[in-house]
């Protein structure tokens, strides 16, 4: 035979068998089994079963006529029917015959179910209540034939017209022993309709009878919760009754007491306009000037605790540094700043008296940079002391004493409270001259340590003006020097105890202000005090003396005036 013969003849037996090893796979599970579409015959058959079977159902009247929730349990059991899932709730809630067969049940089986779904919904409409089933399965179990318990209410109307729940329990055959349990409802007692209207006779009675929010209490409660008055109660009942008897007096309300009139003018207003004055602030500078006064006040015998060194030294260094400061032609700040810084200084700790000059220059330096726009260089401050003291020397003096101040330099001195009382004062320009003279007295007079800076320019403008013929003490002056007349007497009599004495003790200041610039006001104001005082007056009270001080100013003005007038009336002769 030929190859090409023997070939072909090869690959129609492979074909042939091929094909019958795949004829022979018919058999499948039939879990996998895939769902095959109906025919047309099919569904025309299904068509036709279904008008039989409307045609055989039984006409149903509106007493017969199933719930809403029967047709929706109808509508679970045909679709559980067709689809043919399992169920695995633990508990569901279908109309009887609704539980299916296990797998591999026979077919009679599903037909006694379907017999048993027809006789459910047969009892169902016969007497017209609404049926619910309850079954209680294991999860992942189904149930089987017949051990379905069926609970029926009906709902039935009397001849009363009251209607009346019936509860009836059906078991159409005992429960296997399977994998179902059940669990039976409590059973609903029918109660009567006697005893229905006897409890709503009861319910009606409790509700006449029971007493309102606002009611009154019976007698009989109150008696038995009375509990009797003790005499204190009887007699305080008594005194009540008495005062209620007496006719109220008029009403009487004191007139509020008027505020106190205020004496003094604002001069700050007149100032708004000028923003060096800053007018809108000043009564808080004032009330921070008093705060930092106090705080960096010296102590009045710092003296007792130095070793070395006394009151007369302290002197001397501060004629010195008066005299420096009037050469470098610097302001009055320096000077107040470094006497207070040498005060707080020697308050806190003891020194040397062959350290006590670089001291004073230290504290002389300190004060020129915190006040001065140009300030003496520290070369210079080594030059006024002969070179006793180096450069460097100078600066660890410096740097020493920030750190035993603690670096506050805030002092406010006199001339920051001068100036704002000769404001009230009008600017009078004698008078401030003289009070300038007082307040460097200040600096030198050790009873005058530890007195407030505000009111040592207090005391100096009154001084001033009494020394130049002005003797009133005016509301004005009293408000913005925040001090009365009274309380400068003690600081104002030290300050002429000083003028009067004999010889002079401090010559600087002196020479100071006896030049012209100044005019002369420290030779007047000596002449001045010895011609009422004397020389040496060891203690001058000045509340005392100022009555008959202040009768001669006047007297003296009066006689200016009567010879003003008589040399007015020559003229014009």
């Amino acid at each position: 035979m030929p190859s090409w013969l023997s070939t072909i003849a090869n690959a129609i037996s492979s074909k042939q068998t091929r094909r019958a090893t795949r004829s022979t796979r018919t058999t499948k599970d039939a879990e996998n089994a895939v769902v095959v579409r109906p025919t047309r015959a099919t569904s025309l058959r299904a068509k036709a079963a279904s008008g039989v079977a409307a045609q055989a159902a039984p006409v149903t009247t509106r007493a017969t006529a199933p719930t809403a929730a029967s047709k929706a349990k109808a509508v679970t059991q045909e679709g559980e029917g067709n689809v043919g899932k399992r169920k695995r709730e633990a508990l569901a809630e279908v109309p009887t015959g609704a539980n299916k067969s296990k797998p591999g049940a026979s077919g009679a089986k599903g037909k006694e179910k379907e017999g048993a779904v027809a006789k459910t919904t047969k009892t169902t409409t016969t007497t017209a209540a609404t049926t619910t089933t309850r079954v209680l399965r294991r999860a992942g179990s189904a149930a089987p034939s017949g051990a379905t318990r069926v609970v029926k209410a009906t709902v039935a109307e009397t001849s009363t017209g009251v209607k009346k729940t019936i509860v009836r329990k059906v078991d159409p055959k005992p429960p296997s022993a399977a994998a179902t349990k059940v669990f039976r409802d409590p059973p609903v007692e029918e109660q009567s309709s006697k005893e229905a209207e006897k409890d709503e006779d009861d319910a009606e009675t409790r509700r006449a009878n029971k007493r309102r929010h606002m009611d009154a209490i019976p007698e009989a409660v109150t008696q038995h919760n009375r509990v009797e008055p003790n005499d204190s109660q009887i007699e305080a009942d008594k005194i009540a009754k008495e005062l209620s008897k007496v006719e109220p007096e008029s009403s009487f309300e004191p007139e509020p007491e008027p505020e106190p009139q205020q004496l003094w003018d604002d001069l700050d207003a007149d100032d708004w306009d000028d923003p060096l004055m800053v007018s809108e602030y000043v009564k808080d500078v004032v009330i921070y000037w008093k705060e930092i006064e106090r705080a960096t006040l010296p102590k009045r015998n710092y003296m007792n605790h130095q070793t070395e060194i006394n009151w007369e030294h302290r002197g001397i260094l501060v004629d010195w540094i008066l005299q420096v400061h009037n050469r470098f032609n610097l302001l009055s700040e320096s000077l107040f700043l470094t006497v207070n810084l040498i005060d707080r200084f020697l308050s806190l700790r003891p020194i040397s008296l062959n350290k006590l000059q670089l001291m004073g220059l230290a504290c002389f330096f300190i004060a020129t940079k915190f006040e001065e726009t140009c300030a003496p260089s520290v070369t210079e401050i080594v030059f006024l002391s002969d070179n006793q003291y180096t450069v460097a020397e100078v600066l660890k003096a410096e740097m020493y004493i920030l750190k035993i101040i603690e670096w506050d330099l805030r002092c406010p001195g006199p001339m920051n409270w001068l100036r704002r009382g000769s404001k009230a004062d009008e600017c009078e320009g004698s008078a401030r001259t003289v009070a300038k003279y007082f307040t460097e007295i200040a600096c030198l007079e050790r009873r005058l340590v530890g007195v407030l800076p505000s009111l040592i320019a207090a005391a100096a403008l009154w001084l001033g003006r009494l020394v130049v013929g002005r003797s009133d003490w005016t509301p004005n002056l009293e408000h913005y020097t925040t001090f009365s007349e009274e309380e400068i007497y003690p600081v104002a009599g030290i300050m002429m105890e000083y003028v009067c004495t004999t010889p002079i003790q401090h010559e600087s200041v002196y020479s100071k202000y006896l030049s012209k610039r100044h005019m002369k006001c420290s030779y007047f104001v000596r002449a001045w005090g010895l011609d009422r005082w004397g020389e040496n007056a060891e203690h001058i009270p000045m509340e005392r003396d100022v009555k008959w001080v202040k009768r001669g100013i006047r007297e003296e003005q009066k006689r200016l005036a009567e010879q003003a007038a008589k040399e007015a009336e020559g003229y014009y002769d």
